[in-house]
């Protein structure tokens, strides 16, 4: 059940009601007197779509009690205590206060609009980056544009400049990396999952070395020394990373990486189904497979079903950033898992404390660390 409004917020609304009334009144002979004397309108200020005047800032500090200047700090996105806060939404709610994003824009040279530059927004990944930074950058006041960049005919990190964002966070496609290297020198950058060097930029990603050994060690572990990898191009900084911790892996336990059992692919799930049947056709064929990334494992694990292999017994497997494919398959697959939603609110925040500093310090480098999760489909190749 909806409850009523607090009594100070009625005589609010009673005032401005009158308010609008006299302002209708002078609004319709203003119009009458102008009409007839042929001059030009003037605009009559006051929002009247819904019979209510404007609400402003002195309207929230009548019905609150706080300051002027702890009102405008939370609408700009600062930091106010609890209680402030909960006091303002209320007040906002109750009087339909909307900010004037505009406005705010214009006096404070800033659109507190963040880009999210993606090569695609067609996977679970990507997807995953933009809920976790919208989630992140909305209580602080800041919107999110979404480029996603499949071609260098999109040319989207100047799209995302003419909207004039105030900063970007970018997993950046290879052909756009001289157009965010120049908007690096305007605007704060943080770049997510990829790395590219000579951008003046911070960055989050997984420690994608570890994450690639972690998947080698658990397939040496239960004893397999024959092991097929499936991973992406090099030119792909985080994939180029998971192939040096997995073939490190291999080497400390006195095994050199074969050629002939890995294959670099297209980061899709058909690239992956066809380097998967060409290491099943090898003899003798890998007793374990790792795919590095989400749509690799896709294809990988269908490859393998296709082919009439049982996961977990015939093959041993451990995928990428598959969590609910993990769950859903029967035996469960061994999964190694990155914190995609903690990258992207870390990538968040940095970008808003550099855009509210209104300062660029020196760019930082964070590594968040990827965990395995165990299913069914790694067996001991002894058993």
């Amino acid at each position: 059940m909806r409850t009523s409004a607090c009594p100070i917020v009625e005589t609010i609304r009673a005032d401005r009601q009158r308010s609008h009334e006299q302002t209708a009144e002078l609004a319709y002979a203003e119009r009458k007197r102008l009409s007839l004397g042929g001059a030009r309108a003037r605009v009559v200020s006051g929002d009247t779509r819904k019979g209510w005047a404007v609400t402003t800032y002195k309207d929230i500090q009548r019905a609150t009690g706080l300051s002027l200047a702890t009102i405008s700090k939370y609408y700009n996105g600062r930091n106010v205590l609890e209680a402030n806060r909960d006091a303002i939404q209320t007040a906002a709610r109750e009087l339909g206060f909307r900010p004037n994003q505009n406005a705010r824009s214009l006096r404070s040279r800033r659109s507190r609009t963040v880009g999210v530059l993606l090569p695609a927004i067609n996977n679970d990944f990507h997807l995953t980056i933009v809920a976790g930074v919208e989630e992140a950058l909305r209580p602080r006041g800041f919107s999110v544009i979404v480029a996603a960049s499949p071609d260098p005919a999109d040319d989207s990190v100047n799209l995302l400049m003419d909207r004039m964002v105030d900063g970007i966070i970018a997993v950046t496609p290879p052909h756009d990396v001289p157009a965010l290297r120049a908007a690096a020198s305007q605007v704060p950058v943080v770049m997510v999952d990829w790395h590219i060097d000579d951008v003046r930029a911070d960055g989050v990603f997984l420690d994608n070395i570890a994450a690639g050994a972690l998947g080698a060690r658990h397939l040496l572990d239960h004893g397999h020394r024959r092991i097929g990898f499936v991973g992406g191009e090099s030119t792909i900084s985080s994939m180029r990373l998971r192939t040096e911790g997995f073939e490190t892996a291999l080497f400390t336990q006195g095994i050199q990486a074969d050629p002939a059992l890995e294959r670099f692919v297209p980061l899709t799930v058909d690239a992956g189904y066809r380097a998967t049947q060409e290491l099943l056709a090898r003899y003798p064929r890998p007793t374990g497979l790792f795919a590095a990334n989400y749509e690799l494992t896709l294809g990988a694990v269908t490859a393998i079903n296709d082919s009439g292999l049982r996961i977990g017994r015939d093959i041993s497997v451990v995928g990428f950033d598959s969590r609910e494919l993990a769950q859903a398959l029967v035996p469960k697959l061994t999964v190694i898992v990155q914190p995609t939603r903690k990258i992207a609110k870390h990538a968040a925040r940095l970008i808003a404390d550099h855009i509210e500093a209104g300062e660029r310090p020196a760019p930082t480098v964070k590594y968040l660390e990827a965990h395995l999760i165990p299913g069914s489909s790694v067996s001991r190749v002894d058993d």
